[in-house]
């Protein structure tokens, strides 16, 4: 897709969604005014969420390098807030406040798009609920388990950690209750106390049941998702390493830049991994016209046949990679990272070998379809892909030799404009730069020899 036809359409899904808060702003004030419905209450409190939502939330969805990388994040953001939204309003006219799972859904919201956007949702759950029931003290209990909670979910790795999130929230929830109770003069019994500590707790635990669901039906999933996938038993992974051995090689070794130089600058090195891993699974289909999969290099398919007919099987493996991402039901952060990671570059070997064999051929014509990677993550793929492609073609390369393609890479890269949509700052690529060949000198150094022993050893069998 052009460049033209890629701002056309982002232009289209930000006008899909201009009026959105105002149609969110409504659902929930109808929800909270299921049970007792009351006209000034219902348009006072549709005017603060909205003001909330154009004020604070609009804002983070039109800066975010998440929520706007597909519509599916939107559409899960939206559906995820409203339904909880109802489910408080039901429990809390059923059970009374402290069995409101307040915390299920900015739990939720933070581990499958960002910590901002599951804040916000809770600020505006915790707030419209307090100002329906015209209770400024209720928003001083729940508010601070949601802040807590979201917090404490900013770049998760494992299960543990939300169990973990829950069990402090649980401790927050009890300390604004015995805060409030020498102004509000209230008389809780110990099940009150008790449902108050393990009501967060047991939020915890429901949204570990219901995430892997979420990951599966929406295809967008979360850091804990994603390191589930991480790993070489996975299937796909499998079936590389036997039909494409060295594109499997290939992906370990990007995966370990990527993911050093991630980590290096702040961003996702989960999910950097991840789509290193599965970046090039498209290869499979035809492994034998790539050449890290050769078993020798003299005898290259390409050379038989015609630089456009190469240059089709290059791009083929685009396609194929994200059907087989779409059969495997593998997350779509994947599916987005596989055309990502080449961008719109030009195919440089195959449009130079067309170029001698017909001066008017056209550049654009050998060109990736894109897009150009969106964010710091994918920014980070395309360098860590490039790198590695290129110095393996070096023979015993020296760690200066490494540095001077790294740093030839990046320039290239920068000045061709396949990093301008991704964010990453100057200051970020010198990091990476220094990261790759950090990983690079790392390598390269030799094992300890270990002292030899000159004495007869004896082997007791």
């Amino acid at each position: 897709m052009s460049p033209l036809g890629q701002k056309r359409n982002e232009f289209v899904l930000n006008e899909q969604f201009l009026y959105d808060g105002i149609i969110i702003s409504l659902i929930i004030s109808v929800a909270n005014n299921l049970y007792d419905i009351n006209a000034l209450t219902f348009v006072n409190e549709f005017i603060l969420i909205l003001v909330i939502w154009y004020g604070i939330i609009e804002h983070f969805i039109r800066n975010s390098n998440v929520i706007n990388l597909n519509v599916r994040y939107r559409l899960l953001f939206y559906g995820t807030f409203l339904v909880g939204s109802i489910v408080n309003t039901i429990v809390y006219k059923t059970y009374g406040i402290s069995f409101i799972p307040i915390i299920v859904v900015p739990m939720l919201v933070t581990l499958l798009i960002d910590y901002e956007f599951g804040a916000s949702a809770g600020l505006i759950m915790a707030l419209s609920t307090a100002f329906h029931h015209r209770d400024f003290f209720m928003f001083l209990q729940l508010f601070p388990q949601v802040f807590v909670a979201t917090l404490m979910l900013k770049n998760v790795r494992s299960r543990i950690q939300v169990a973990k999130a829950g069990l402090v929230t649980g401790f927050i929830g009890l300390i604004m209750v015995l805060l409030q109770e020498p102004v509000r003069h209230f008389y809780l019994s110990m099940k009150d106390y008790v449902v108050i500590f393990l009501n967060p707790l047991f939020s915890a635990i429901a949204v570990v049941g219901i995430l892997p669901y979420i990951e599966l039906s929406t295809r967008v999933y979360s850091n804990i998702g994603l390191l589930e996938i991480c790993t070489i038993n996975h299937p796909l992974l499998k079936s590389l390493s036997i039909h494409a051995p060295g594109t499997y090689y290939h992906s370990l070794r990007v995966a370990e830049l990527a993911e050093y130089a991630a980590e290096r600058i702040g961003a996702n090195a989960i999910l950097v991994r991840a789509c290193a891993y599965y970046h090039d699974v498209g290869k499979m289909r035809n492994p034998e016209f790539f050449i890290e999969n050769l078993k020798d290099k003299n005898e290259n398919p390409h050379d038989k046949i015609s630089p456009e007919v190469s240059k089709e099987i290059l791009l083929k493996h685009i396609t194929d990679g994200v059907d087989m991402v779409r059969k495997y039901r593998l997350p779509i952060q994947i599916e987005m990272a596989i055309p990502q990671h080449h961008g719109t570059r030009v195919q440089r070997y195959f449009y130079l070998k067309a170029l001698e064999m017909d001066p008017r051929t056209n550049i654009d014509d050998f060109r990736y379809r894109g897009p150009r990677p969106k964010s710091k993550e994918m920014g980070i793929l395309m360098l860590a892909d490039v790198v590695e492609a290129t110095t393996k073609s070096l023979v015993q390369p020296s760690i200066e030799q490494i540095r001077r393609v790294v740093e030839k890479t990046v320039i290239e890269l920068y000045e061709e404009g396949e990093l301008v949509e991704t964010g990453l700052t100057v200051s970020d690529l010198r990091t990476i730069s220094e990261s790759f060949v950090e990983v690079f000198e790392n390598l390269s150094k030799q094992r300890i020899e270990y002292p030899v022993i000159d004495e007869k050893i004896e082997v007791i069998s």
